[in-house]
């Protein structure tokens, strides 16, 4: 007797044919209250994640590293800016003499930080150039998809 085997557990999770579709609108994610709370913070939320349609809640930790970080680099910048003239502080008189500006340092972790983000996230520069590619790579096998079946199918028909 082909066919027989165990039974299914009654609770088990069954396949379905029909593929998940993923709401948009109920996808958005609100910006967090710790972001709400920094101006700073709040800033890179609004430029990065917009209405949230792009998002999952699943990004949402990732997206407020992100804004820290933006508040981070945004505190160095304005720490090491020169008060009079064009230039930036690189270097601060302490104790011991001149020592480089700390927040240099913490400005270029906060800008590798954010790079690294911005790239998991899929918002960098690369990452919008790869997704690209990806479509356009996807659209040219879709458009040459049928022209290849039917020269197959022509070649199996002069046979």
């Amino acid at each position: 007797m082909a066919g027989q085997g165990r039974k299914p557990k009654t609770d088990a999770i069954r396949r379905t044919s029909q593929p998940k579709v993923v709401d948009s609108a109920s996808s958005a994610i609100a910006m967090p209250a710790e972001v709400e709370g920094n101006a700073l913070m709040r800033e890179c939320w609004e430029w990065t994640v917009g209405d949230g349609a792009q998002f999952v809640p699943a990004d949402t930790p990732m997206l407020i590293l992100l804004a820290q970080w933006w508040a981070v680099a945004r505190q160095c910048s304005s720490s090491i800016a020169a008060e009079e003239g064009d230039g930036v502080i690189t270097q601060v008189m302490t104790p011991m003499g001149m020592r480089q500006n700390p927040d240099v340092k913490t400005l270029k972790e906060a800008t590798n930080q954010m790079r690294q983000l911005s790239s998991e996230l899929g918002i960098g520069p690369l990452s919008r150039t790869r997704m690209g590619l990806m479509r356009m790579t996807a659209a040219s096998m879709a458009a040459d998809l049928p022209a290849k079946i039917f020269e197959l199918i022509d070649s199996a028909d002069g046979d």
